[in-house]
């Protein structure tokens, strides 16, 4: 028989969990299931494909954060772990991505209901603002639920379900320990519930969580210790080095290249030698120094998270129940990056530390120089977040109608702050001016009390997003059909949401090296959101699902949008199903209202006006090797209130299948495709044609002086050069996705006699295809196995577990897998060129635990993580700051051994 199950017939669909034959002898009762407003028995199958995660068993393979989770969601192409943090000032947040359309197209939801976005990206839920103690479940519609929950559900809906009627107390302590150093978690929690809510009509649990980790800095890990590996072509490296290079004058014979008979060159007094290993010579100049940023940086941060959450649920009156659900979590990030380059230093003839004794330079001009702080030390920034959430809810049976009618009010702040090796970068080159600091050799004890001076410390920004709202759904049975009873359900939602975000001028002013810009940014919008829905039983082995749902905001117009969904049953062992609906996505409040600010692009580029197809300098037009070529441009990144809505149309066809008893598995094939997408425009694509987007490029002498002087390339002697100042890439519409494949799950239990019990599941996602544009009226690029404009698309993500039970002893073992794509292979940083173009190679984790339940509520589970201490691919990204390897798609932390114990009372 072909047993269905209301949450996603977890026996066909269940990550990293055993199949468990129990589903089949659960009491009957009504619930809301997630893709579907109609509350039904728990026994029906839906037309949806949905994943099932039971989070107990993650626990036993040693996952303890919600991003954890995420990282073994096959339909997930998340690139927004915790780790990139760093050097990015995303305040630590981490994202899902389900289909690889952006986080902003994935809904979370908590207990069926919205949170809010995080405050420093008002368009994504921070996953660590989710109570990962108290999570019970994790149900993922993969087809987008945009007629149910809302329209902007494009890429699917994330549901973390709590505990619910908990009783009695657990107390959990976990660790998880790397063999290399650094990466240390730790964590503990305590939850304590007490009352049956169907014997003393009341039933409340409270939790507090608490979980760290220790940072891993790129030099603990041989993989990720330097961005200088000739052997790979990778030449991850900065011109601002100490001690400092300058540019300078230099005579040379007259030519028709240098008609004056003067050349712009890089220069360091200290080259050849310079001062490895941080400074080391250049490669395509032997008088210059280069500085090896990577090895300075951490590629894991270090983090603290502490989460209070607590529900309370009284039945009020027969049939009716009132919950009342609080959350706070706080977060720290501490991210450190290379030490703060200050640029446009200008050191006059006379000056101490005017170099003496260089060949050819003359000596009556001024020279440029540029200087890495080392000994102000590493850039560390601060990131404090909080995350708030109260909800009231009263559900219930009134006249044959299953009501549900709730409140919410959310809240997340947060600020990003420069906590120790930012500087002055006015203050230092005024210094330097002075003959008070010389950037060409060590510091002495006096110049090391004037670089503390310079030090500047304080809150980049606050941001602050909001979210009220209340809603009301009611279902009932409306008449019969030859399959069954048809079944309405009517839905209504109201929500305010609220955007601010502040710089601290001054502190931003003074350290131009932190990507930020004054900013004082807000806005707000009002949605209002009417659905209906109908399960329509037409036959016994027949059902239609119909919705349909307007949403209208204040800010973006009104869409009403359908949705239809269909089951199947041939005969009893086979399921087939389908679903169709559209999707509108208003830009979101960051979309619009985020500061535009100048800030560093991740890798480096050519300046296409000044620097030639082989990347060397046209001194004809201006052009200066050690500024405009092979140099990391600074951006303007930021919000674009002329933004339309993005759009979509989404369909699913799949069937499930017992063919024996105890072996299951589906197959589902998805296809999306959007128009109007948000998001910047890659760079590269700016970049390789300059001329169409001339408009994107801003050039120092277009700018006024006091705004040249915080910019890396126009600061000191290159006021009014020909140099970029910044590249526009703000927010637009930039055109269409299209993106199609299969998900493909399976699950077998098999009875081992005296030995237990077997329990095999896989959970796998094939990409067809992922195409994109760059512009309206360009041609589509294919993304899937292929690193373009900034990340790739896997062909194939899938995890595989094998789970062996007998009584209370139980072990696990579960593989990871992703497939390996084409690498970036960027001729600007991969010095010589196509011979040391690749691929990145697949990535395959294996994880093994052992668990003995002394009790329901105690146990003890021992395991490693990455039980063959695979290190990540090689990879010559040159995208995140992190070089040799992508740190968005793989686990810097080596073998790690997990503990976890938990006792109840």
């Amino acid at each position: 028989m072909f047993k269905r199950h209301a949450v996603g017939a977890a026996a066909l669909a269940c990550l990293a969990a055993s199949v468990q034959p129990a589903f089949a002898q659960q009491t009957l009762e009504r619930v809301e299931i997630t893709g579907s407003a109609i509350r039904r028995s728990i026994t029906d199958e839906g037309a949806l494909p949905i994943t099932v995660v039971k989070v107990d068993d993650l626990r036993q393979q040693g996952v303890s954060s919600v991003e954890g989770i995420l990282e073994l969601l096959s339909a997930s192409q998340s690139s927004s772990p915790g780790s990139n943090s760093i050097g990015s000032g995303t305040g630590g947040a981490s994202y899902a991505n389900l289909r690889g359309l952006g986080s902003n197209k994935t809904l979370i939801l908590l207990n069926g209901r919205r949170m809010t976005s995080f405050a420093f990206d008002a368009n994504a839920v921070d996953l660590n603002s989710i109570p990962f103690a108290v999570i019970d479940r994790v149900e993922v519609l993969r087809d987008g639920a945009s007629a149910v929950y809302g329209t902007d559900a494009i890429g699917g809906v994330i549901n973390f379900i709590t505990k619910s009627n908990f009783r009695g107390g657990q107390i959990v302590a976990e660790m998880t320990k790397p063999r290399q150093d650094g990466g240390k978690k730790e964590g503990g929690s305590v939850t304590v519930g007490f009352g049956d809510l169907e014997k003393d009509k009341f039933n409340f649990w409270g939790s507090f969580d608490t979980r760290r980790q220790q940072r891993i800095r790129a030099l603990d890990r041989d993989f990720a210790k330097t961005g200088i590996i000739p052997s790979r072509g990778v030449n991850g490296n900065s011109g601002t080095t100490f001690p400092g290079n300058f540019s300078g004058s230099f005579i040379v014979p007259v030519s028709k290249d240098f008609p004056t008979g003067r050349e712009t060159r890089s220069y360091n007094p200290t080259a050849p030698n310079c001062a490895p290993p941080l400074s080391v010579v250049n490669p395509t100049n032997a008088n210059a120094c280069v500085f090896d940023f990577s090895s300075t940086i951490d590629i894991i941060p270090d983090t603290k998270q502490n989460t209070i959450a607590g529900r309370a649920a009284i039945q009020i009156a027969e049939g009716h129940v009132l919950t009342m659900e609080g959350l706070a979590t706080e977060n720290k990030n501490i991210a450190r990056v290379a030490p703060d380059p200050v640029s446009g230093v200008t050191i006059n003839p006379g000056n101490p530390a005017y170099p003496t004794g260089i060949p050819n330079l003359d000596t009556t001009k001024p020279i440029n120089v540029g200087w890495r702080m080392v000994p102000a030390g590493p850039r560390t920034n601060e990131s404090n977040s909080t995350a708030k959430r109260a909800v009231i809810d009263l559900s219930g049976v009134v006249a044959s109608w299953d009501y549900r009618l709730g409140a919410m009010l959310s809240r997340s702040t947060g600020n990003d702050a420069a906590a120790d090796g930012y500087v002055s970068a006015p203050f230092v080159r005024a210094q330097v001016a002075a003959g008070n600091l010389n950037p060409f050799r060590a510091a002495t004890a006096a110049e090391l009390a004037i670089i503390e001076q310079a030090k500047r410390r304080g809150v980049f920004g606050y941001a602050t997003g909001e979210t009220k709202g209340v809603d009301i759904r009611a279902s009932r049975d409306l008449f019969s059909l030859p399959g069954g009873n048809a079944a309405l359900a009517l839905s209504g939602e109201f929500r305010k949401e609220n955007y601010r975000f502040d710089t601290n001028d001054d502190v931003v002013n003074n350290i131009p090296s932190a990507g930020r810009s004054p900013n004082h940014k807000g806005g707000d919008r009002k949605v209002t959101a009417f659905g209906a829905e109908m399960l329509l039983p037409v036959l016994k082995n027949l059902e239609v699902q119909v919705a349909l749902r307007t949403d209208d905001y204040s800010d973006a117009g009104r869409s009403t949008n359908p949705k239809i969904g269909f089951r199947f049953t041939p005969i009893k062992e086979v399921v087939l199903r389908g679903s169709y609906n559209t999707g509108f996505r208003a830009p979101g409040l960051d979309d619009l209202y985020a500061p535009q600010t100048v800030t560093f692009s991740a890798g480096a580029k050519n300046d296409p006006l000044l620097c030639d197809a082989n990347g060397k300098a046209i001194p004809s037009k201006g052009g200066v090797q050690s500024r405009d070529c092979g140099l990391q441009p600074q951006v303007q990144n930021g919000g674009n209130a002329n933004l339309k809505p993005e759009k979509s149309k989404t369909f699913t066809v799949g069937a499930a299948f017992e063919p024996i008893k105890d072996l299951t598995f589906s197959i589902d094939y998805w296809n999306i495709k959007l128009r109007d997408q948000i998001n910047v425009l890659p760079l590269d694509t700016i970049i390789a044609d300059s001329t169409r987007y001339a408009a994107n490029f801003v050039r120092c002498s277009t700018l006024p002086i006091a705004v040249q002087n915080t910019l890396n390339r126009c600061a000191g002697l290159d006021n009014n050069s020909p140099a970029i100042g910044y590249i526009i890439q703000t927010n637009d519409n930039i055109g269409k996705i299209k993106t199609n494949g299969f998900d493909l799950t399976a699950g077998y239990n098999m009875k081992l006699g005296g030995l237990g019990a077997l329990s095999l599941s896989y959970d796998g996602t094939y990409v067809r295809s992922y195409q994109y544009q760059t512009n309206p009226s360009d041609p589509y690029k294919e993304n899937v196995g292929i690193y373009s404009d900034g990340s790739p698309v896997f062909k194939w993500k899938h995890n595989l577990s094998a789970a062996w039970a007998l009584d209370n002893l139980g072990a696990r073992m579960s593989l990871r897998h992703q497939s390996g794509y084409r690498d970036q292979n960027d001729p600007t940083t991969v010095v010589g060129g196509p011979s040391f173009y690749g691929n990145v190679e697949s990535y395959t984790l294996v994880d093994l635990s052992a668990s003995y339940k002394f009790n329901k509520m105690s146990s003890l589970t021992i395991g490693v993580k990455n039980l063959f201490d695979k290190d990540p691919p090689f990879s010559n990204q040159s995208t995140r700051s992190q070089r040799g390897y992508d740190p968005r798609y793989s686990d810097p932390m080596g073998r790690a051994l997990f503990v976890r114990a938990a006792y109840g009372f």
